[in-house]
């Protein structure tokens, strides 16, 4: 039956019962409900509810086909904001290395097609929920056991996180190709928030585009571009009253003065301090910080101020604000002729993982030898690893990035063996 015969029908059945209603006798008594009057309001729900299904099913049919008949568009406009991405992406690597190489700037059909077809199985299974099975005589029936499990199997994905499965249509696509539920990409968001090392909200090293997320709430999308401007933000100022320490945008800041959008407190965005009259002097605990620093050998960002240790590996640092440069001079990754590890660093983190993986009484002092200097070489050779290839390890062990104690198993990275925790393994590196 179409939708026009349905509601007609529906509209008739109405118009049958408001006649019953309006026939009543009323000579029952005050308080007391008749078994018509029962059945007549289960009927009338019965037609409201079924209304309703057939509104909401012709406005999915609607959207279907709509989305169908744009999806070659959406699919071009968003290879054109990849592309643009990409192009954004290759800038900063060029100014960083002069000898990158330029990503691809056609996108070939194959793309669009694929970017089609996604859009398409998302509105047909967004309607598969709603519209029911037919039969060849346009009667709804239930679907055999058969056709369910291969339907549950094909309109299903695994969320990476919790590896949990549902319905592809309730979930979010990285462009990683990995896909996240509601629940896990909004404590994914949720926690960037408030670990910078965790921001811009990512997977395998590719940003996940959150703007565009539709199973984000308003606030919370308003929280993440609010923390966007200020992690996007060189040299912040936060106000200065220790009890706020709101962090005060560009748009506050006038004639060196930062005024506190939250307690109207104002702060001076060279000493970070109060504000005040006349020049500003140097910030005398900044001062002693960098001086420490200098002592002990350790490097300033020269895009966000921090301070930055390092311990064991090479002297590739990348920041928490994802900026790349030499662990010796400062300098932007790739632009200086610094030397690019330190062999009592290498051979530290060569003995570390050494001394992990075997029973330091049960090998010889010679095997042991050759185990360090293997691992030393195999350093040296992933020492810009990507970690593109990992195994699953039983036991308990602490990840090396969040420092988190894993109870049952943790991933280890076959080319430069660092162990880290789901998290990390896909949000954090």
């Amino acid at each position: 039956m179409d939708h026009e015969s349905l509601m007609l029908a529906i509209k008739l059945q109405f118009e049958d019962l408001d006649l019953c209603e309006s026939s009543k006798k009323g000579k029952e008594r005050e308080g007391e409900v008749l078994d018509a009057d029962v059945a007549l309001g289960a009927c009338r729900h019965e037609l409201e509810q079924m209304a309703e299904f057939a509104s909401d099913h012709a406005l999915c049919l609607s959207i279907a086909k709509a989305v169908d008949l744009d999806a070659t568009l959406i699919a071009e406009l968003q290879a054109e904001e990849e592309q643009a991405a990409r192009d954004r992406e290759f800038a900063r690597r060029l100014s960083r290395d002069p000898r990158a190489t330029p990503p691809a700037t056609t996108t070939t059909e194959k793309q669009v097609k694929d970017v089609k077809d996604a859009i398409s199985e998302k509105s047909k299974s967004m309607v598969a929920r709603i519209v029911p099975e037919q039969s060849e005589d346009g009667q709804n029936q239930a679907e055999s056991s058969h056709w369910g499990a291969s339907r549950t199997h094909l309109d299903s994905e695994e969320c990476i996180a919790c590896t949990e499965r549902f319905a592809t249509s309730s979930l979010t696509r990285s462009p990683c190709s990995h896909h996240y539920c509601r629940e896990c990409i909004i404590n994914l968001v949720t926690s960037s928030l408030h670990e910078e090392s965790l921001f811009p909200p990512r997977c395998c090293g590719i940003n996940i585009p959150i703007e565009t997320g539709l199973l984000l709430s308003p606030a919370l999308l308003g929280q993440f571009q609010a923390k966007k401007l200020e992690f996007d933000t060189p040299n912040r100022t936060y106000c200065s009253d220790s009890s706020c320490s709101t962090f005060v945008p560009p748009a506050f800041i006038k004639g060196g003065v930062a005024h506190c959008p939250k307690c109207s407190q104002t702060t001076c965005v060279h000493c970070k301090e109060p504000s005040h009259e006349g020049v500003c002097s140097s910030d005398s605990a900044s001062q002693q910080v960098l001086e420490l620093a200098k002592q002990n050998g350790w490097q300033q960002c020269k895009a966000c101020k921090r301070v930055v240790e390092l311990n064991t590996g090479c002297y590739h640092i990348t920041c928490l604000c994802r900026a790349q440069f030499c662990y010796v001079c400062g300098e932007s990754w790739k632009t200086c002729k610094c030397p690019q590890w330190h062999e009592h660093r290498l051979l530290s983190r060569a003995n570390a993982i050494v001394d992990r993986d075997n029973n330091p009484d049960a090998i010889t002092e010679r095997d042991r030898a050759l185990l360090v200097e293997r691992e030393r070489r195999n350093l040296i050779e992933n020492h810009e690893c990507a970690h593109v290839f990992w195994e699953w390890r039983r036991g308990r062990h602490r990840c090396e990035e969040c420092h988190d104690m894993l109870p049952t198993f943790i991933f280890e990275c076959r080319q430069c063996h660092i162990m880290v925790c789901r998290r990390c393994r896909l949000n954090r590196l």
